[in-house]
C-alpha cells in the first residue's frame, strides 16, 4: 500500500473513532467513506466505528468479497457521484441530531430542520434540511441523500441521524460536531430559545469564515 492511501486510511479511521468516543455512534450503527485515488474505500458492515482498523476499510467495487460493506454504500457511491470534489463522507447516529430530526412543527407536520443558534454554526453549517425517512440501504434514501449533498455539505436523516461530507475526514468530523452541538441547543432549548433568523444565518453562511 502506498504511503499516501495508507495516511488517508488512518486519517479517516481516526476521525471515525473520534465521532464514537464523542457518543456520534452506538454499537455497530454508522459508516464512514473516503475517496482516494477514485476508489471509495467505506466502513464494513456490523463492525463498531471505535474499533475500525485501516485494514477493515472496504474498497468498494473491487473487494474480493471477503468482508460486507455498510448496508449504505450505495448512498456513499451516489453522493460521489453527484459531488466529484468531496471526498470523504460520514453518517452518523448523533442522538441530539436524530432528536432534531423527529421533532414536530407546531402544526404536527414534521421537522424540516432546525435553526441555526450560533455564528460559527451558522458560517459553517447554515440552514441544515432534513431528508424524510426512508428504508437504510435503500435506494430511495441513496437517491434523496445524493439529491440534497449535490448542492450542500450536510444533511439531517428523519428518524435516523446525519450525514456530513466534505475534502478531508478532519473537516467531516469538525462539521458533524457543529451539527450535534447545535442539535443540542435545539433540544434544549425548545421553542423557547431565539435563533439566529433566516437572513442572518444566511448572511453568515454566505460570507464562511471570513467573518
Amino acid at each position: 500500500m502506498d504511503m499516501d492511501k495508507k495516511n488517508m486510511l488512518e486519517r479517516v479511521v481516526k476521525a471515525a473513532r473520534k465521532a464514537y468516543m464523542k457518543g456520534f455512534a452506538a454499537g455497530s450503527g454508522g459508516n464512514v467513506s473516503i475517496r482516494i485515488q477514485g476508489q471509495v474505500y467505506i466502513s464494513p458492515s456490523g463492525i463498531c466505528l471505535g474499533d475500525l482498523t485501516q485494514e477493515d476499510m472496504i474498497m468498494l467495487e473491487s473487494d474480493p468479497g471477503r468482508r460486507r460493506p455498510s448496508k449504505e454504500a450505495g448512498m456513499h457511491l451516489a453522493c460521489y457521484r453527484s459531488r466529484p470534489d468531496i471526498l470523504c463522507l460520514f453518517h452518523l447516529h448523533s442522538p441530539y441530531s436524530i432528536a432534531a430530526a423527529c421533532r414536530r412543527q407546531g402544526n404536527g407536520s414534521p421537522a424540516t430542520g432546525m435553526p441555526a443558534y450560533t455564528p460559527g454554526y451558522a458560517m459553517r453549517v447554515g440552514r441544515i434540511p432534513v431528508v424524510p425517512y426512508y428504508r437504510p440501504g435503500s435506494r430511495e434514501l441513496a437517491e434523496a441523500v445524493s439529491d440534497v449533498i449535490c448542492s450542500r455539505d450536510s444533511l439531517l436523516l428523519a428518524n435516523h441521524g446525519m450525514v456530513a461530507a466534505g475534502k478531508s475526514p478532519e473537516a467531516v468530523l469538525a462539521a458533524a460536531e457543529e451539527i450535534e452541538e447545535n442539535a443540542h441547543l435545539t433540544i434544549l432549548l425548545g421553542d423557547r430559545g431565539i435563533p439566529l433568523d433566516e437572513e442572518q444565518t444566511e448572511a453568515l453562511f454566505r460570507a464562511g469564515g471570513t467573518v
